[in-house]
């Protein structure tokens, strides 16, 4: 199985579409005029249409872009989620066709055959262990969200329980997928976390303020332990400034820090301490990590640096992001904040397609073996 989450769907904007084309079809067409055409008179001058292009030249240009951008953003969403789609019905062919092969040759029900997956229990220390490296994004004490920790995990266990049990259904029964992923060119510029030669490139577009981001950033941490040879990280700037005002601050600050080889020291410390982003916070986060701190702040509002995190804001708009975190595994895109277990899935995907072999590190709290069927 290959679970990979999807983005929110854009039915309702797809659907729009062709409505508000229908509705100007039933308009009277529009021609515009030629260049020295009046199209206003004043004191019997007439104003020619090249002068209101003129005047409105930067507004028009303005929404031409934002046209643009929307088209490709729909164009791009919609072959993300249809291939997408198709891989998820293509798994659950899959899956029903090993289960039912299974239930035959035991003389029983699929949903039997599910129902004797064990679950392994989830302990009191696996809890507190989720609690602690979640902490920042749970805004309550133990006690009160420990019913809810418990339900979601024995949830998760659940189901990566009848994961690794399709899975060896699937060893089993010999099956191979010929469906090949959809992937876009993205180029892996930036702060790099992992080994160069590592199989698999991760370009991660990110903001700092993002509390998304946030949350996702422990999950990356632990796929790079577990996989320390076989992956590398690439950062990339995508400050949502319309929602986080501190977002350009935050990102001016990992590119200052980069100049001086504290990248990720400084990456590490602003999602650890995302309150506290304004530029007398950063200015602490400098000095606490050992920069040189007249530097740091003389980069802070360089042009330079706005040129660096422009250049990372313009290859988003190319690939249609408009939110953060989004990532790239070797061109196969995420939205969101993805759980541990669907990049896992996909990192183990990536390497099976290459005919390597997932190799876990020490650090990994998952068992990397695999469920056997009799």
């Amino acid at each position: 199985m290959r679970p990979v989450p999807r983005r929110a769907s854009r039915v309702a904007v797809l659907i729009a579409i062709p409505l508000a084309v229908g509705r100007v079809a039933w308009s009277a067409p529009v021609t515009a005029p030629g260049g020295n055409a009046p199209v206003a008179t004043v004191a019997g001058q007439p104003v020619p249409y090249a002068q209101l292009l003129a005047k409105a030249g930067t507004k028009l240009d303005q929404l031409n872009e934002q046209r643009d951008d929307q088209i490709r953003t729909i164009t791009l969403d919609t072959a993300r989620e249809r291939a997408a789609y198709l891989q998820t019905t293509l798994d659950t062919l899959v899956d029903e066709r090993v289960l039912a092969l299974e239930a035959a040759a035991r003389k029983t029900t699929p949903a039997a055959l599910l129902a004797t997956v064990v679950i392994p229990p989830v302990t009191d220390a696996q809890m507190q262990a989720f609690y602690a490296a979640h902490r920042s994004q749970i805004d309550a004490p133990y006690a009160r969200v420990a019913p809810q920790l418990r339900q979601y995990l024995v949830k998760r266990a659940a189901e990566h329980a009848h994961r690794l049990y399709l899975q060896a259904l699937r060893n089993k029964y010999s099956v191979a997928e010929a469906l090949p992923p959809y992937r876009e060119t993205v180029a892996a510029t930036g702060p790099v976390r992992g080994p160069a030669d590592a199989p698999i490139t991760i370009v991660e577009f990110s903001d700092f303020q993002c509390p998304f981001c946030g949350r996702f950033e422990p999950e990356l941490q632990r796929l790079l332990k577990a996989y320390p040879t076989q992956i590398r990280l690439v950062y990339r700037y995508l400050p949502l400034e319309s929602i986080h005002p501190e977002a350009m601050h935050a990102a001016a600050a990992g590119v200052c820090a980069d100049r001086q080889g504290k990248f990720w020291p400084m990456h590490d410390l602003m999602f650890r301490e995302q309150d506290s982003l304004a530029v007398p916070g950063l200015m602490d986060k400098a000095k606490r990590l050992g920069l040189d701190v007249k530097a740091f702040a003389d980069c802070l509002s360089s042009a330079a640096t706005a040129a660096v995190i422009a250049k990372d804001q313009a290859a988003a708009r190319r690939l249609g992001l408009s939110g953060t975190p989004s990532t790239f595994v070797d061109g196969r895109f995420l939205n969101g904040a993805v759980s541990y277990d669907d990049l896992v899935a996909l990192i183990d995907d990536e390497l099976h397609r290459q005919g390597a072999v997932s190799v876990r590190g020490p650090n990994d709290a998952r068992t990397a073996a695999t469920a056997r069927v009799p």
